[in-house]
């Protein structure tokens, strides 16, 4: 019972919450530093879109409108909570595979990996599913390793907002206001690599997130 209930609620709140990001994101004035990464890359497939956990919400929608010829597949987490981003995924037609370095880490690796080579874009926040919040973990590094896959960084701001007291200060979108949002640009991995190398390119992926969160602020506050 506890389990039929479960999944109720969770396609419920997928069912609820896909339309209330469609919503508030089809209301927002949208302005993109280096969309030309996107519109460049994002049709060809075999890209991992890297952004912060709790920068999920817009992104999505951005993909949606954006990019029709290639699926979206997302990392979810197996928790509870993973149940329901799966519910909103789902209802808004993308792709899901579930793990986290925690619990399936190995079979998601290899299903992501089969994504890549079936023409697939993959989503990943680095910093998820629990964080530490704004720190990249090393293994989207190796799934650009091991795949080939090129890493396309990307942040956003927006005005009209609420920012929730979760880990990772999950931000959803009130109606209306403006979002910014940037991309950088791709990174390429190599094939072979030391440890060093490979700490070498998370950090270099982190600090180029935490950058484009600049770029991002710093253009609303500019344009308000």
């Amino acid at each position: 019972m506890y389990t039929a209930m479960h999944t109720l609620l969770t396609r419920i709140f997928g069912f609820v919450c896909g339309l209330f990001l469609r919503l508030a994101c089809s209301t927002k004035r949208v302005t993109v530093t280096h969309g030309d990464v996107f519109d460049k890359y994002a049709e060809k497939g075999g890209n991992v879109f890297a952004f912060w956990h709790n920068r999920l919400f817009f992104h999505t929608y951005y993909y949606l409108r954006n990019c029709r010829s290639r699926k979206l597949s997302i990392l979810v987490s197996m928790s509870r909570d993973g149940d329901y981003g799966t519910a909103l995924a789902l209802s808004l037609g993308f792709d899901v595979v579930r793990g986290s370095s925690s619990r399936g880490g190995q079979k998601a690796v290899k299903e992501i990996a089969s994504r890549i080579t079936g023409g697939n874009n993959v989503a990943i926040t680095p910093d998820g599913p629990r964080g530490p919040a704004f720190r990249v973990n090393d293994g989207i590094i190796k799934i650009a390793q091991m795949t080939g896959a090129r890493i396309i960084p990307v942040s956003y701001e927006a005005s009209g907002k609420w920012v929730l007291k979760s880990w990772d200060k999950f931000i959803l979108l009130r109606p209306f206001g403006r979002v910014h949002i940037a991309f950088g640009d791709p990174v390429n991995v190599p094939e072979n690599m030391t440890s060093e190398m490979v700490e070498q390119y998370r950090e270099k992926l982190e600090e180029t997130l935490n950058g484009l969160d600049d770029i991002c602020a710093g253009q609303l506050d500019t344009s308000a």
